[in-house]
């Protein structure tokens, strides 16, 4: 059976918006939300220091202050949720309140991806605020204006200001942490150097002192008496309205019982005396009269003016820090969460029973642990204090919850994964024989945490994709699946069939995976249901003279000779060649399962990823066979 990704198909060229909404419409809704209070807080908070307080700054700054200020509040929000959807029991507690309400609940397996949003728009506001906050640096130190020597002495430079102040010391702590885990964090440093990963992602203690800290020292000063002495940004220099009857304008100026008839040019108030023209000025314990400025004025109405050198002066004041109130619950919640985390692992340390090996293509050890309540699909963090105290790793559980163990499938392809493998006695030869359970060390567990693959019961079709090791999520969700549909004691499920797609890079790869496929095949076949599992397991690379030999072979038998267990039964489904058309699979499930909901579930590359999420939205059908896809996504 050989299949390309290529070929006709009846795939549709547009996805109409009902069919997009069915997998997208609740994660674009909350999205949609939420950068609408980023765009809400952003603009509000750029008002405010547009306002009378900040004026007298502004003078100094222009646009620099309010365009820093609202992106800091948007990084402060930001700063605050980006800890909640890394509250794993919180987490799945929200799931578990969430039951019967599909779309809410299918948006809690989205909780990294918003993870990383969120970091998204914090490293874009925080590059937007270091921008704002160089030029404002910038026209403090170059400034000829004397209120700048509220906030900067006058010997201080631009490289001072950013690089010694308590902002600019407190600025690099934030930022430089924020490189760190942002860079570590991409997909491929992750996947390779998890241990890399690890550790900066601890920086985030760094991060939110120093973002706690940054605006601890008031550096932006507001004006608390602008009513009594407001500032004129354009004219940059203050004024006090009149009290009482408006002043009114005569032939030659200001006339007032309380102001005496004189002339007074805009020079002259702003010199503090007489102006270049000769006009005059009358001292009225420091207000000075204006004839006809500013030109916003009516010119019935004459108010009076005062310089720096008036009665009443302006009182600005430091601002106060306000990190902290946006940041401090979500990070007491996180810090509680991995408290009671350490001390769950701490208390309660699991002895390795067994391991079990398979030497596939890349060398598999099957952990068997001392049971804990777990539900099928779902995945937990190892730590091995033999190995390292402060590692932990996140293995997803190929046990079923019925056995009295729990097993996880490691593949040894990293420094602590071979050298846990050792530890557990897994390189030992024969005549070195196994380790007993008092020699093979202890585990802590942090977890189990729930994954979308425990959903698959509330499908009426599950479609379950693996390429790889992506195969080990499935390993317990099949085996609960047997029980389930073979076991009278068991609670009813509403799916009927179960597609299972394993895309293998060679013949090797399967190992031991393949005595469960096997089993559970015969049983569906001994029972009559044969049709609740579909086994679709492709080989994805090239093959050789002697691997074309066996296809050929294959074709003359009933069954499967290639992919075998132990026993050596093989599989009635036989092996196909080449990857799956999407679009011919996806178009057939349409077409059988009509007016169905299909959950199709992946564990795998992200270009697969990509294919099969692209595949759900084309192929939900609203209008004429009223099926539904809903693409999940294994995400830890």
């Amino acid at each position: 059976h050989i299949n390309t990704m290529g070929g006709p198909h009846a795939a549709k060229s547009v996805t109409g918006f009902r069919e997009f909404f069915v997998n997208e419409g609740p994660l674009y809704t909350f999205v949609f939300f939420w950068m609408l209070i980023n765009a809400v807080l952003f603009i509000t908070t750029y008002q405010v220091y547009q306002g009378d307080k900040f004026t007298w700054i502004r003078v100094i700054v222009k646009e620099g202050l309010p365009v820093a200020r609202g992106a800091a509040s948007v990084l402060n929000f930001n700063a605050a949720v980006i800890l909640i959807p890394v509250c794993r029991n919180l987490i799945n507690a929200m799931r578990g309140c969430f039951e019967s309400i599909r779309s809410v609940r299918r948006l809690f397996d989205k909780n990294i991806l918003f993870h990383k949003w969120c970091a998204y728009v914090i490293c874009l506001f925080a590059a937007i605020h270091i921008a704002a906050h160089m030029f404002n640096v910038n026209r403090l130190a170059t400034t000829k204006n004397p209120k700048a020597d509220i906030m900067v002495d006058d010997n201080d430079t631009a490289e001072t200001i950013a690089f010694t102040s308590v902002p600019g010391i407190t600025g690099i702590l934030i930022t430089l942490p924020l490189i760190l885990m942002v860079t570590t964090a991409v997909d491929q440093i992750r996947r390779s150097y998890f241990e890399l990963f690890w550790y900066t992602h601890h920086l985030f203690i760094v991060f939110y002192v120093a973002l706690c800290l940054h605006g601890s020292s008031g550096f932006v000063h507001k004006q608390t008496n602008f009513d009594q002495h407001p500032y004129y940004e354009d004219e940059e220099y203050l004024k006090i309205e009149p009290t009482g009857s408006c002043l009114t304008m005569g032939d030659t100026g200001c006339q007032t019982t309380g102001c005496s008839s004189f002339t007074c040019t805009k020079d002259a108030i702003a010199a503090g005396g007489a102006g270049a023209d000769g006009g005059t000025t009358s001292d009225l314990g420091g207000f000075f009269c204006l004839t006809a400025y500013p030109t916003t004025f009516s010119d019935r109405c004459c108010p009076c003016y005062t310089d720096s050198v008036g009665n009443v002066d302006a009182i600005i004041v430091k601002g106060g820090p306000a990190t902290w109130t946006w940041v401090i619950g979500p990070l007491l919640l996180y810090l509680g969460e991995r408290f009671y985390r350490f001390y769950m692992s701490q208390t309660r340390q699991l002895q390795v029973l067994k391991i079990v090996k398979h030497n596939d293509t890349v060398p598999v050890m099957e952990v068997q642990i001392t049971k804990v309540k777990t539900k099928a699909g779902q995945y937990a963090f190892l730590n091995c204090p033999d190995v390292s105290s402060l590692e932990w790793h996140p293995f997803t559980l190929t046990s079923c919850p019925r056995l009295d163990y729990i097993s996880f499938h490691i593949r040894l392809v990293g420094d602590w994964t071979c050298e846990f493998a050792d530890r557990c006695g897994f390189y030992r030869t024969e005549d070195e024989g196994s380790m007993t359970v008092a020699q093979l060390p202890k585990v802590a567990i942090d977890g189990p945490f729930g994954t979308s693959s425990e959903d698959i019961y509330r499908y009426d079709v599950g479609v379950c994709v693996c390429a790889g090791i992506g195969v080990t999520p499935f390993a317990s969700l099949l085996q609960e699946l047997y029980l389930r549909k073979f076991s009278k004691t068991s609670a009813p499920m509403r799916v009927k069939t179960i597609y299972f797609y394993w895309i293998c890079p060679g013949f090797d790869s399967w190992g031991w995976f393949s005595n469960l496929l096997i089993e559970f095949e015969q049983k569906c076949i001994e029972m009559g249901v044969s049709e609740f599992l579909n086994i679709r397991i492709h080989m994805s690379r090239g093959w050789s003279k002697e691997d074309a030999e066996k296809i050929i072979m294959q074709d003359d038998e009933d069954g499967d000779i290639i992919v075998q267990d132990n026993q050596g039964r093989g599989l009635q489904a036989k092996l196909n060649f080449g990857r799956p058309n999407w679009a011919i699979e996806f178009e057939k499930m349409t077409k059988a399962h009509a007016g169905q909901d299909i959950g199709v579930f992946f564990c795998g590359p992200k270009v697969l990823s990509s294919e099969l999420h692209r595949r759900s939205n084309e192929f939900s059908d609203t209008k004429t066979h009223k099926t539904k896809f809903y693409f999940n996504k294994e995400n830890f």
